[in-house]
C-alpha cells in the first residue's frame, strides 16, 4: 500500500520548474515525496485496528490548494503539541511498528519505518526545504488528519481570535457541518455558529445549503 501510494503521488502531483545554484533546471513536485511517504507510513502503522474501525480506510485527498492524509483513530499517548519534539513516540500498534522497522517495501527495498520518532521531524524538514508551510495536525479522537498546504493558511488583512482561527484552520479539510466542527474542536454549537457568522462577514467562509437543506461551511477557494 505504501509503494502504491507513492506511485500514485508521482503520477498525480503537479510539478513546478526550479533552478539550482549550478545552473541546471529540474521539475519539483508540489509536495515532497519524502514528507508524503512518512505521513502515509505513519497512517498505516498507527491507525486504529479495533473492531469499530474495520470498515474504515486511510484517506488521501488531493485538493487544489492542499493535500490531506487521515486515518481512523486519534493520537495515542501523545498530544498534537508534542508531535515531533523531544524524540517522543507512542505506538498504538507496538508489534506492528516493530515489524515495520525490519520489513522492506517490494518496489524500493526501503524499510517501512526508518527510526522511531523520526517521521514528524522528517516531514517538517522536507516541507521547509520545499518552501511549504508546516503541516497542520488535527486530532479528532476517532480520526487523525494531516493537512499540507501550498501556501500559508493565514487569511490576508484579517485579525482572527483564537476560536475563529481554529475554525478557519479546521475548514482546510474541506466542507464541514457544525456537528463536524463541534467534534473536531470541542466547541459548543452556539459558539461555532457565532464564529462562522464572523468568518462569513469577512468573506473567509461561505455557507452551502440551508433553508431546510443540510448546511455545511467551506472556504471560498473550495
Amino acid at each position: 500500500m505504501l509503494d502504491e501510494a507513492l506511485a500514485w503521488a508521482r503520477r498525480t502531483f503537479d510539478t513546478s520548474i526550479v533552478s539550482t545554484p549550478d545552473g541546471t533546471v529540474h521539475d519539483r513536485l508540489d509536495y515532497p515525496l519524502l514528507a508524503f511517504r512518512e505521513l502515509v507510513a505513519n497512517a498505516l502503522v498507527h491507525r486504529d485496528l479495533d473492531n469499530w474501525s474495520a470498515g474504515l480506510a486511510i484517506e488521501v485527498r488531493l485538493r487544489r490548494d492542499r493535500l490531506v492524509v487521515s486515518n481512523p483513530g486519534g493520537l495515542y499517548g501523545i498530544t498534537v503539541e508534542r508531535l515531533g519534539h523531544d524524540a517522543v513516540t507512542s505506538a498504538r500498534n507496538a508489534r506492528l511498528v516493530a515489524l515495520c522497522q525490519h520489513v522492506r517495501t517490494p518496489e524500493t527495498g526501503a524499510r517501512v519505518i526508518e527510526a522511531l520518532a523520526s517521521g514528524i521531524p522528517t516531514v517538517r524538514t522536507a516541507l521547509k526545504e520545499s518552501g511549504l508551510p508546516p503541516a497542520h495536525y488535527v486530532d479528532a479522537g476517532i480520526r487523525f488528519t494531516v493537512v499540507l498546504q501550498r501556501t500559508a493558511p493565514t487569511p490576508p488583512n484579517t485579525d482572527l481570535n483564537g476560536s475563529e482561527q481554529r475554525v478557519y484552520d479546521a475548514l482546510a479539510r474541506g466542507p464541514l457541518q457544525v456537528t463536524d466542527l463541534q467534534r473536531l474542536l470541542d466547541l459548543s454549537p452556539a459558539n461555532i455558529r457565532k464564529v462562522l457568522r464572523g468568518l462569513r462577514s469577512h468573506g473567509l467562509v461561505e455557507q452551502i445549503g440551508g433553508r431546510g437543506r443540510s448546511t455545511s461551511y467551506r472556504r471560498p477557494s473550495e
